[in-house]
């Protein structure tokens, strides 16, 4: 073979080895896709919307409408019975490099205003909602009856914040506290 036509040959060649392993790529693709189809689930976004009583509600049901927010005085939601209300607060600790018996009051536990994941999933949480304390760390939730995880997405390593699960029943309150560790030793 003259040597002239060499590189033609190789690059041909590996053309040849591209488109077929293209082709094989995309069978493959598309059968794995028949055979997976994307679950029929819906995902609603995390947006919360505030209540005039201070609560927040996220968007729930097959088309992602929010839901209703409590009705004055009741503890449940306009045209949802089955809705209770979790209210919680975030605290900072320690605040002082040492701390001192007595305990001194400047070193006490302080509010921290962060975002707060809360997830349906007990095993791996994943907010569907997202809601924000205020700068006395406390929030309000109005949930559907079941078991809830809050978390604090504080977007750094400190201050760790604690997981907290709550119980959350028809009409029901439950009280919560999210402990943050600013990391003073």
């Amino acid at each position: 073979m003259n040597r002239k036509f060499i590189p033609f040959v190789v690059i041909g060649i590996l053309a040849v080895i591209f488109i077929a392993a293209g082709s094989v790529w995309y069978i493959i693709s598309r059968d794995v896709a028949r055979q997976n189809p994307t679950p029929g689930g819906v995902a609603c976004t995390q947006e919360a919307k505030e209540c005039p009583d201070g609560s927040y509600v996220g968007r729930t049901g097959p088309d992602c409408e929010f839901a209703a927010c409590p009705t004055p005085g009741t503890g449940t939601s306009t045209g949802a019975q089955s809705e209770g209300i979790v209210n919680g607060i975030v605290l900072l600790s320690p605040t002082c490099p040492v701390e001192h018996i007595p305990p001194d009051p400047t070193c006490a536990p302080r509010p921290y205003q962060t975002l707060i994941g809360i997830s349906k999933n007990i095993e791996t949480p994943e907010a569907f909602l997202t809601i924000q304390s205020n700068a006395s760390g406390t929030f309000t939730a109005s949930l559907p009856a079941g078991e809830y995880i809050f978390y604090p997405q504080t977007g750094s390593p400190l201050p760790r914040c604690d997981e907290k699960l709550a119980e959350v029943t028809a009409g029901g309150v439950d009280a919560i506290t999210i402990n943050c560790d600013t990391g003073i030793r």
